[in-house]
């Protein structure tokens, strides 16, 4: 089984329940629903989807919406001479007014009424990711008139990005409040929060869902310039990042996006929070049945570099082989982590835990790691009521699966996005005699371990409270009794 999780955006191409029960089967953790497509009746069907073929699946499968954000966007443009769009050609003038309008003749508008008040003169416009360029070279109080420098077919609804422009819009937009209020109303596991730019943007989100009592954890979409000028902020503020690197690339020279994915990886790790790598990660399989093999290379390289979790975005929520592209993803991952294991000094740097109550944590876990490697345990185990400590866990990269155990439904849920770590749900035992009992049943019912097979077991005096590891136990599956690791004087 693969440590490195799956997330799946999901829409038309896996929209009913058999489709999506093959692409847990394939090795899908998590799924996206992006609020940027699709009304919210369109997203309540699929949900009640995901969470029937999650129930035939009997394993977690969390569940994140992706917020729109701000994102500033082409008004609706008239289909010209069979393009699809408006042509427009290198060294054309386009006008950008204020006033909405179907544009036509190299006049169009937008969806944010004040992009006329915030460019500049000799501020430059992409479009659709960078595929069409333009830069502004005069403005009145009512248009901006902007030359092509990268021609193409400009097209209704597509993405305007401005690297240059300081614009003076809200990060959650109405639309955003108004899915929010969905999300908890459904009972989401993640939120992404789209065009972070500052460490605030979460913190508003964040105290929104503590007053409508949610415990939704948050993720950070990296895709502005302005999010790493406050990084260590929106780090701390948020319960992990997204890796958005479609409009990183567009905001920042492209050539700086794999130096940047491999710094926020290593902060996430020092944080002991998840991270997500997103975008193009096998864009060709949206029509095709195979990959390129730069792509392969992508997916390899972002998990050397420590993600938790890779995303598919068109691969399966709109593409022709979904099922084939999650597939081909778990194989990268199942090849690339078989090297790692071989060679570990390869690997992601060694977590530096910054706070205290994290140090402990992981440094329980590093000493199970190191058992676990010493006595050639097959499988680590460990209670995590709230996820806290199977979270730790997942960023010292066990190179065996990591059980964890917990009775809280939502928290099995979001560690469905961690590293390595496998969610079983099971009632706090009562003791430690009945959590080896216990463990041993469910990990042969799995088939985690086999009867003969050594795994550790990390747990607490007070089962089910966080906080309270004080245990390492080495157990034989199938054996009825258990062996406490000796101390240091050899007692028990």
């Amino acid at each position: 089984m693969i440590r490195t999780k799956i997330l799946a955006t999901l829409g038309p191409a896996v929209g009913d329940v058999e489709r999506l029960y093959k692409l847990f089967e394939a090795g899908c953790d998590a799924c996206r629903l992006n609020f940027s497509h699709g009304s919210l009746d369109q997203h309540l069907a699929m949900l009640r989807i995901i969470r029937e073929a999650a129930a035939r699946w009997d394993q977690p499968i969390a569940v994140l919406g992706d917020l729109c954000g701000p994102k500033i966007r082409l008004g609706q443009i008239k289909d010209c001479d069979h393009t699809g769009g408006m042509p427009i050609n290198v060294g054309d003038d386009l006008v950008i007014q204020r006033q909405a309008t179907v544009g036509e003749r190299g006049r169009v508008s937008s969806t944010y009424d004040h992009l006329v008040d915030d460019v500049k003169v000799g501020d430059r416009l992409l479009v659709e990711d960078g595929l069409l360029r333009f830069v502004c070279t005069e403005k009145t109080y009512n248009e901006l008139k902007c030359r092509c420098t990268v021609g193409g077919v400009l097209k209704s609804s597509k993405g305007i990005n401005l690297p240059n422009t300081t614009v003076n819009i809200p990060s959650i937009t109405d639309r955003d409040w108004e899915c929010v209020e969905w999300a908890i109303e459904n009972d989401l596991d993640y939120l992404a929060l789209s065009f972070v730019r500052k460490a605030d943007d979460i913190q508003l989100l964040r105290e929104h869902l503590r007053n409508h009592v949610s415990d939704i954890h948050l993720i950070a979409k990296i895709e502005k310039a302005e999010a790493l000028a406050e990084i260590d902020r929106i780090v701390d503020a948020a319960d992990g990042l997204m890796i958005a690197r479609g409009d990183l690339g567009v905001e920042l020279d492209v050539a700086r996006v794999p130096v940047i994915q491999k710094d926020l990886i290593a902060r996430c790790q020092t944080a002991a929070k998840p991270v997500i790598v997103a975008t193009q990660m096998l864009q060709s399989m949206i029509e095709h049945a195979s990959p390129t093999r730069a792509e392969v290379s992508d997916v390899a390289n972002a998990i050397f570099d420590g993600t938790d979790a890779v995303m598919l975005s068109g691969e399966t929520s709109v593409g022709k082989f979904p099922i084939g592209a999650v597939h081909t993803m778990a194989h990268v991952a199942e090849v690339t982590e078989k090297y790692l294991d071989e060679h570990p000094h390869r690997g992601a740097a060694e977590p530096s835990m910054r706070l205290k109550t994290m140090q402990l944590s992981a440094a329980v876990a590093k000493g199970v790691r190191e058992i676990a490697s010493d006595m050639k345990a097959s499988l680590v185990v460990v209670y995590s009521q709230t996820g806290a400590t199977a979270r730790i866990f997942s960023k010292c990269r066990f190179n065996v699966p990591v059980v964890a155990l917990s009775s809280d439904h939502r928290a099995l849920r979001r560690m469905a996005l961690h590293y390595g770590v496998i969610p079983q749900e099971l009632p706090p035992p009562g003791d430690m005699h009945a959590l080896v009992r216990d463990v041993d049943a469910l990990v042969q019912q799995r088939g985690f371990a086999k009867p003969g097979q050594r795994i550790l077991i990390a747990a607490g005096s007070s089962l089910g409270t966080p906080g309270t590891m004080n245990a390492i136990v080495m157990h034989t599956v199938g054996e009825q009794r258990f062996e406490p690791l000796p101390d240091a004087e050899g007692d028990t």
